[in-house]
């Protein structure tokens, strides 16, 4: 049975709606300068360029699941990643749990919030990659249309003198921001998982993510140093703090926009996620809702135990993670798959 197939554009926007989810739940508790902060977003970018290049190679070369190379053990990494992203949703959850909590007290309660994310994702899962892709499209132009505006109807002021020089003082700020960010790229695994939906454009679609993803970030990142500088750590979610500077004739706030677009967003990522858990098993749907279970217990643990994206277990568990499934699998099944040529290309002799 052929698998179904995406386009490279919707497989890019997939894994940007991914990463600005990220973004949208990460949670400045101060914030003192932006310059750090933009180097290693470059720093970082370089680094997942390099990390994704045994995957981007692979199918390149004619690959089909990375998986399929490994033999035995196929079955018992599929779950191990599986298993990774259950937990990345339930992390995704029950951060965005926070913010309505946080942002929201009085729209719905967290653990419901939870329960009804899971089931929109898990729904949107049991189709298949194809209508999450379609999905997926409308959901980032949505969220680019949103940013725009937000950008041209803000009444803060630029100030270019917060655009300060890097310090040494600030070196402890870039390399923590470099490993968050690198640690944070499970885009990466999330193209090796899903690279044998593509027909071709491989190297297309996650080259495309990394300009794509530096530059939207990048631009985030110049708004909160020229405009928002310390304010962002009142609200502490920089998107959401942005909001709060935009307003027009039309719209006071843009509080419910904002809301609107991260639920649809995050519904969306975590339905990725949750048919990416599925993969290994021989029936979607009755894996798809095994995995949404598993992942909601992940989230109600993790909203109550108050979770952050810096914690240190948390970041060791992210990056071997991204090494793993993104860098070392993708690089074993290029080794075995070029040694199987070149045996075969032996015995034909």
């Amino acid at each position: 049975m052929k698998s179904p197939k995406i386009s490279p554009t919707q497989l890019l926007f997939l894994m940007l709606l991914a990463r600005l989810m990220h973004t949208m739940i990460y949670r400045f508790d101060g914030f003192t300068s932006g310059t750090p902060i933009m180097l290693g977003l470059i720093a970082a970018t370089a680094i997942e360029a390099v990390i994704a290049f045994p995957s981007v190679i692979y199918y390149q070369s004619g690959g089909s699941s990375a998986f399929s190379e490994l033999g035995s053990l196929k079955k018992p990494l599929g779950y191990a990643c599986s298993a990774y992203f259950a937990i990345i949703a339930g992390g995704t959850v029950a951060l965005f749990a926070e913010f309505l909590t946080t942002e929201f007290p009085d729209s719905v309660p967290p653990y419901v919030a939870i329960i009804l994310l899971f089931a929109a994702a898990c729904f949107c899962a049991i189709p298949g990659i194809e209508g999450m892709a379609r999905a997926g499209s409308v959901v980032f132009w949505l969220f680019a249309a949103f940013f725009a505006i937000m950008i041209a109807v803000s009444e803060g002021e630029f100030n270019w003198l917060n655009l300060r020089p890097m310090r040494a003082g600030d070196l402890p700020e870039l390399r923590d921001y470099v490993l968050g960010a690198v640690s944070s790229s499970w885009q990466i695994p999330m193209l090796v998982i899903l690279g044998e939906h593509l027909q071709k454009g491989w190297g297309k679609s996650f080259y495309g993510f990394l300009a794509s993803k530096t530059a939207i970030i990048g631009a985030l990142l110049m708004l909160i140093t020229l405009v928002l500088w310390r304010y962002v750590g009142v609200l502490g979610y920089p998107i959401y703090a942005l909001g709060a500077y935009a307003k027009s004739n039309f719209i006071q706030r843009f509080d419910a926009i904002n809301m609107l677009i991260w639920a649809l967003n995050c519904a969306i990522v975590t339905a990725v996620y949750i048919f990416i858990c599925s993969k290994p098993t021989e029936k979607r749907t009755s894996g798809a809702l095994f995995f949404a279970a598993l992942a909601a217990v992940v989230a109600v643990y993790e909203y109550r135990r108050g979770l952050r994206y810096n914690e240190t277990w948390f970041l060791i568990f992210k990056l071997s993670g991204v090494l793993i499934f993104g860098f070392l699998l993708p690089l074993t099944a290029l080794i075995i798959k070029s040694v199987k040529k070149h045996i075969g290309r032996e015995n034909a002799c």
